[in-house]
């Protein structure tokens, strides 16, 4: 349910960012708000039904004044807090940068690598992305030595797994289906 929820919020976040022509500022906007209400702190206070909400939502109103966000991320936060769904916040920014990136003809993807890339490999993987993808892509990268070597591309629903520990249990599985 928090899903459609947060899907409805982000659907009416992006048309209002559309009328202002601010799709990526209120993108780095809601980022900021999401990242500070994550406040293992802040939310201890927020989502707390036990404290009375006009303290909590005029302490909602007081970060937003902190950070300086405009009329639509703001709003939207105060609504949030003020129809006690402040917790949805991670989801609606999750949401609006699937939809900001639907519309854009986007897409995410993640690269894992079992060391770090250097800006040559990062480059060249974010093209044979966006080569695999068909568009635009905009790359993440992570480095996990649980791979032992090579990639893992992510883009979408779709691993492309080029990594040294998938190879060696596929050629596990080979060796012993041949022994059977």
């Amino acid at each position: 349910m928090t899903g459609s929820v947060a899907r409805r919020y982000a659907r009416a976040l992006l048309a209002l960012a559309r009328e202002g022509n601010a799709l990526d500022a209120v993108r780095e906007e809601l980022a900021t708000a999401t990242s500070a209400f994550s406040d293992a702190r802040l939310r201890a206070v927020v989502l707390n039904p036990g404290i009375d909400s006009r303290i909590r939502r005029r302490l909602v109103r007081d970060v937003v004044a902190a950070l300086g966000l405009s009329a639509y991320v703001g709003n939207l936060v105060r609504l949030l807090a003020d129809r006690e769904r402040l917790s949805v916040l991670p989801e609606v920014l999750r949401a609006y940068e699937a939809l900001v990136d639907a519309s854009l003809g986007r897409t995410r993807v993640r690269v894992r690598s079992a060391v770090p890339l250097g800006p040559v490999a990062r480059q060249a993987l974010t093209a044979l992305a966006a080569r695999l993808v068909g568009g635009e892509v905009l790359a993440t990268t992570e480095t996990d030595p649980g791979l032992l070597g090579g990639v893992v591309l992510q883009a979408g629903g779709t691993v492309y797994d080029g990594s040294v520990r998938t190879q060696l249990a596929r050629l596990e599985r080979q060796i012993a289906g041949e022994r059977a």
